[in-house]
Parts: structure tokens; sequence; C-alpha cells
């Protein structure tokens, strides 16, 4: 098992270096693992969210069929900073796709987190969401907000984190991915 962990973390750095990836400032200090569940199947995938000059950059990598792949998305400042919607492209190996002003992935935007601290709701990705009664809990030491989806009943846990409100838990999906984050073991 040891070997395994370091042939995957050995893997997953040369394929940062083969793209030019590895030099940038690493905005989470943890690599996180993003559990998705959907239709009865469960991904683990391997996330760092990196800075690459002024845009924020989310490299994903996953061990598949005893073949490791990997990609990234791509999020400019100003979808960081005011983008209203949410990518839900799957990750396809090889692709790393640059997304649009008005998109962000795995995260809120810095705007909506703003707006849901401020008035206790916020208009995301054509979706209302308000704070639950619950309205915050803390996992792996990180506050989270809680968010149901005014109609249709989605949930979401989003880091409260000015710089990276990273959308840590999403569940009752109408499109029926969701996902929890998980600290990866050292």
């Amino acid at each position: 098992m040891r070997m395994k962990k370091k042939y995957l973390i050995g893997f997953f750095a040369a394929c940062l270096l083969s793209t030019g990836m590895l030099p940038a400032q690493t905005v989470v200090s943890d690599t996180l693992k993003f559990v998705f569940k959907l239709h009865g199947q469960t991904r683990r995938y391997q996330v760092v969210f990196c800075e690459q000059g002024d845009r924020l950059q989310m490299n994903w990598g996953i061990e598949r069929n005893m073949h490791w792949q990997s990609g990234s998305y791509t999020m400019t400042p100003k979808g960081l900073e005011s983008g209203s919607q949410l990518c839900f492209l799957q990750p396809e190996d090889g692709n790393h796709l640059q997304l649009s002003d008005a998109e962000t992935v795995y995260v809120v935007s810095q705007k909506a987190l703003k707006q849901l601290k401020e008035t206790g709701s916020m208009d995301f990705n054509h979706t209302i969401y308000d704070r639950a009664e619950d309205a915050s809990e803390k996992n792996a030491g990180r506050p989270l907000l809680h968010v149901v989806d005014r109609y249709e009943g989605g949930e979401m846990w989003i880091w409260d984190n000015p710089s990276l409100p990273i959308i840590w838990r999403m569940a009752n999906n109408p499109l029926e991915v969701n996902w929890q984050v998980e600290l990866m073991k050292k």
C-alpha cells in the first residue's frame, strides 16, 4: 500500500511538471479528496487548487483501471470574484478547461458568499439558496455555511473562506451530482 501511495504521488508530481503546473503557489495547503456519488457509482478525485498567474487552477487526478488520469479547470479572476454559474462538466483525462468569466468550478463566487453572509440568501447558478436553520458547522476545522435551494431542496455546505469559498459538500442535487470533500490522509 505504501508503494502504491508513493507511485501515485510521484506520478501526480510528474504530470504537474509536464504541464508546467508545479511552480504555481498552492492556495489550499492540503490536497483535497472530492468524493462524488452519481447513480450508485463513487469516484474519488484528488484535487489541488493553485494560482497560475492571475488565475486559479483546480488540478485533479484519479486512479482508474490501473491508470492515472488527470486534468484541470482554470477560473478567471472575474469568475472567482463574481461568477454566477457552476460548471458541471465531467472531468475527462487530459482535458484542461478554461472557464468563462461567468463560471466557477466546485466553489461559489466571492460575490455570492458575500451576498449570503449579508442577506441570508444568494442567487447562484440560476438558483436561490437560503441559509439553513443549522446555518453553520465545522468540518476538518473549517467553518461551513449550510444553504438550501429554495425550490428544489438541493443543499450545499460552503467553506466560509472569502478568498476561496469551496463547496465542501453537495446533497440532494436535482442533477444528482453530489459530493463530499475530505482531507487526504498523510
